[in-house]
């Protein structure tokens, strides 16, 4: 949509708004996740949409990708300038169950889907507001590294249950990318730091520039090596030509152990590649501190990652909280419209969920038309009720939205206790006795 007429008539950019029929599809792959979710033991989980400022940017995120909140007409000295929307459900998260934690028994597993924020330059697939579906896994003091699994396991249930077609989630460990870069050459915490953030622009960058990059940061370091091992197919074999460190061990025991039980929590067979290790995921936010993953869709891969999460040990701590150490995973729901929205189980949806649309073909009739129309929805039916105008008009515009079935009845038809029942695809007229009406809809349709 655009400006016309000085008036602004569409969404700033960067915030979307569906069709009808769009927004039947996303409420559509939402419940799909509800469901996978609870299958999981997830329970659900609502939060404020604003957070403190001090909350949002106690770990790993840029002030100008927080939008603050103020009054327009906030007076100096107003606090409300410390608030600001969260800009995703893993922090927030974090805070509650930190606050709540008496109230709450662990492990604590939730589920929460809500519109986040963030001040990005919005393009397709990454947008202002957009709506996450979080997944996360919660312990007290300790968390088994099943728990990775369980997320990795419930994530895939969730992508194949949307329909996604084939897919990989690349999984990695925070400790394992240290060691290798530890056996690399790049010696202190700062040139770690700096070669993650290289490694986690390699496919946005050409091989040759990742290199230099690398390079500039410690000339001595095993660069070509590194890269040899980040662009690995098989990432396990070419590790057996590594001397890793010991913190570098402890990460791939770890992946080697999340991988094999979500294969097996998932219901895949072992040399399933959809989950695989890759040794090039970082992920972008310092709160990781172990497994992380992101999520590719081999058949739109321009949309990048459209699932992913990983383990935080020290994420309450840093909000002034106990020890309650996490896993998660987090499904990019509006970037995954932009995909889910061109498949036939999502593009053909209907603008309405009605199934009927009963006419009125007499407007002084209209009591005896809504009593039909109630009785259909006693029956459990989706029914529109049309108020008046042309019986054209009203069978027109009933098939533009999707209703399947028109019912139509003029005066001696109602006295006689039959309507027309018409179905509205194939322009099929039948006539039908009122009491035998819903059932006689329910068979054809089914």
């Amino acid at each position: 949509m655009s400006e016309t007429h000085g008036l602004l008539t569409g969404p700033a950019a960067g915030f979307v708004e569906f069709t009808p029929a769009g927004q039947r599809a996303f409420n559509q792959a939402y419940a799909t996740l509800v469901q996978v979710a609870e299958r999981f033991g997830f329970t659900p989980l609502e939060t404020a949409a604003v957070e403190r400022v001090a909350t949002l940017s106690s770990k790993g995120v840029l002030d100008k990708e927080v939008y603050g909140l103020r009054r327009l007409k906030a007076e100096d000295g107003d606090d409300s300038k410390d608030l600001g929307l969260h800009f995703d459900l893993t922090v927030p998260m974090a805070r509650y169950v930190s606050a709540n934690q008496q109230h709450l028994v662990f492990p604590f597993r939730r589920w929460q889907s809500q519109p986040v924020w963030r001040g990005e330059r919005a393009q397709v697939g990454r947008y202002r507001q957009f709506y996450q579906f979080d997944l996360d896994h919660i312990g007290r003091d300790t968390l088994p590294v099943a728990a990775d699994a369980e997320v990795l396991a419930a994530a895939c249930a969730g992508l194949r249950a949307l329909g996604v077609g084939p897919f990989v989630l690349r999984v990695n460990d925070r400790r394992l990318l240290t060691g290798l870069l530890d056996w690399a050459g790049f010696a202190t915490e700062e040139a770690k730091l700096a070669a993650m953030k290289v490694i986690d622009d390699l496919e946005k960058v050409a091989p040759e520039m990742a290199e230099a990059r690398l390079i500039a940061i410690t000339p001595e370091a095993k660069v070509g090596g590194l890269l040899d091992l980040l662009r690995a197919e098989d990432g396990l074999a070419a590790l057996a030509q590594v001397d890793l460190p010991e913190v570098g061990q402890a990460g791939l025991a770890s992946v080697q152990q999340v991988l094999g039980l979500a294969k097996t929590l998932a219901g895949l067979a072992k040399e399933d590649r959809s989950i695989r290790l890759d040794l090039s995921i970082v992920r972008g936010l310092d709160y990781y501190t172990g497994t992380v993953v992101e999520t590719k869709l081999l058949n739109a891969p321009e949309l990048g990652s459209v699932c992913s999460g990983g383990r935080y040990e020290n994420l309450t701590a840093s909000l002034g909280g106990s020890q309650l150490p996490g896993v998660g995973m987090s499904f990019g729901l509006s970037r995954l419209m932009v995909h889910l929205l061109g498949l036939p189980e999502y593009a053909n949806l209907a603008a309405t969920p009605a199934l009927v649309g009963v006419t009125c073909q007499n407007e002084a009739a209209l009591p005896a038309y809504a009593a039909l129309a109630q009785s259909l929805r006693a029956s459990g039916l989706n029914v529109e009720q049309c108020l008046g105008g042309a019986l054209g008009t009203q069978i027109k515009n009933l098939a533009k939205r999707g209703v399947v079935w028109a019912v139509m009845a003029n005066a001696d038809e109602l006295a006689a206790g039959t309507v027309q029942l018409k179905h509205l695809p194939s322009g099929a007229q039948t006539l039908v006795p009122v009491a035998e009406l819903a059932k006689h809809i329910v068979n054809a349709t089914h």
